[in-house]
């Protein structure tokens, strides 16, 4: 799941993503997504942002942040291994007992989907190729460092191959322009009735050990 917009170029010092950094995460998620909901209450927004987070957030060794000099998260990337899956059961259990029957059903719709178009991304990888899960920036020059300082871990663990989805509402053009390969796209299923056309992409990136950085 991938969104990236392009603002004024700063400085940003990339990290490791923690636990503790969720809550601080929550505005950059939400200003990806939240106007998808812009006709729910700021509560459900941050709690669907919240989820995306913690769904994707499957392997603490590949999840790595954009910080600026002011301390906020510009951009999150998370990556995982085609077995690695999120605990997420007790936190969304929680939070769907705070939602209205409507927002629960919208709430269920996004968490289908991303069981779906996750789904088929797994079954084009191998074991020991790595998926990037999520993959989110607000400012230009921002995803570019989180993607290379990755790509820097995949080289170190002699990784080679990666792989994600992304989908119409996403920036899906920026991965073609960067070494990516279209390995598959489709229509989803879960989105069907609620949004007509929606499509999926998966991408795959093929990257040789010491490969010259870009």
């Amino acid at each position: 799941m991938t969104l990236i917009k392009h603002e004024e170029i700063i400085e940003m010092k990339i990290e490791k993503f923690t636990n503790d950094d969720f809550a601080k995460a929550v505005p950059l998620a939400a200003g990806a997504w939240g106007e998808f909901y812009a006709d729910e209450r700021q509560w459900f927004i941050d709690a669907v942002a919240e989820y995306i987070l913690r769904y994707n957030y499957s392997n603490p060794s590949l999840a790595l942040k954009a910080v600026g000099d002011d301390g906020v998260i510009h951009g999150v990337l998370f990556a995982n291994f085609h077995d690695d899956k999120a605990d997420v059961y007790q936190w969304r259990e929680n939070i769907e007992a705070q939602m209205t029957d409507h927002e629960r059903e919208r709430f269920r719709l996004l968490a289908d989907y991303m069981l779906e178009v996750d789904g088929k991304t797994v079954q084009c990888m191998n074991d020991g190729e790595v998926k990037l899960s999520l993959f989110i920036s607000n400012q230009k020059g921002c995803g570019k460092q989180l993607l290379q300082a990755m790509m820097d871990e995949f080289q170190r663990r002699e990784l080679k191959n990666l792989y994600l989805w992304t989908d119409t509402s996403c920036t899906h053009e920026y991965y073609p322009q960067h070494g990516f390969t279209l390995v598959g796209q489709f229509l989803s299923e879960v989105y069907d009735s609620y949004a007509p056309g929606y499509t999926t992409y998966i991408y795959k990136k093929e990257f040789r050990l010491n490969e010259n950085k870009a």
